[in-house]
């Protein structure tokens, strides 16, 4: 069976017995999940343990809104995924967002701070290590998304790399769909513009300094494909940047930025980037 898909009638049975109470079978939905839960709640928030203690509470609020639900077992996933949505909401709400020269602001503190060198090198230097860039990207897009406003973000991730239609992601953000397209409208813009006064696979500015300065890092044998520019999605687009952007999201979806070969790297800069951007003043 593919990940995160059930025949409609084992679905059906599991979701009855979840509704009469049996903990076994809403677990058995969840788990079916809950990798794709884990995978929009890190990408939201940019910080594994708050991913991680929001993935229980999902699962929390799923054992007590199951006997309220009333859609079928197709609907059950985005049923989850609402319940995930709102949760990384109320989390960003509380939090600032990051501004667009975080990731720059790091490299810079990186590079003079000998002992951070070291500690980089060290993850580096692990057997199971392997950095690639297309997971880089995906930790670009996050540091990036975290700017935008949450429910723009959230927008974004469930249409654009979770591919929910329009209405669904409308119905789990307690929307209507115009206002669904109007934020998915804003993030896409805020997100070209942001890439193009940033990243080098864009601009046309040549290589990126930051993904090739820690690919030289990287051990020799532990370096992936090194990506040189995006390449539009749809090169027969009207508008290009819509195509980069579009390209830039097909990397993200295939890139394995919650468990790749540079997750721990990731991770380390995703904590290193929340502590210094939500304890900034102003």
């Amino acid at each position: 069976m593919v990940p995160g898909q059930m025949n409609e009638p084992e679905g059906s049975e599991l979701l009855t017995i979840a509704r009469q109470g049996s903990l076994d079978a809403l677990h058995q939905l969840f788990t079916l999940y809950e990798s794709g839960l884990f995978r929009l709640l890190y990408r939201m928030l940019g910080n594994r343990a708050d991913a991680q203690d929001l993935l229980q509470e999902c699962w929390l609020r799923g054992q007590r809104g199951i006997g309220a639900f009333r859609g079928d077992a197709i609907a059950v996933k985005a049923w989850w995924f609402g319940i995930a949505s709102h949760l990384a909401l109320d989390c960003l709400r509380q939090r600032k967002r990051w501004r667009e020269e975080a990731q720059l602001i790091g490299e810079q503190e990186l590079d003079s701070n000998p002992d951070e060198v070291d500690k980089l090198a060290a993850i580096m230097g692990e057997p199971d290590f392997r950095y690639e860039l297309k997971e880089h990207i995906a930790f670009c897009f996050t540091c990036i998304g975290r700017t935008l406003d949450p429910t723009e973000e959230a927008a974004l991730l469930l249409r654009e790399v979770f591919e929910f239609s329009n209405a669904e992601g409308a119905r789990m953000l307690d929307l209507s769909e115009p206002a669904f397209r109007h934020r998915l409208s804003a993030a896409r813009g805020k997100m070209i513009k942001s890439f193009n006064g940033l990243c080098q696979l864009v601009n046309k500015t040549g290589r990126c300094y930051q993904c090739v300065t820690l690919s030289d890092f990287a051990p020799e044998e532990s370096r992936g494909v090194l990506i040189t520019r995006i390449e539009p999605a749809n090169p027969c687009h009207g508008d290009i940047s819509d195509a980069l952007l579009d390209g830039r999201i097909a990397i993200v979806k295939a890139a394995n930025l919650e468990e790749g070969g540079s997750a721990k790297l990731h991770t380390a800069f995703f904590q290193s980037l929340t502590v210094r951007e939500e304890s900034r003043d102003g």
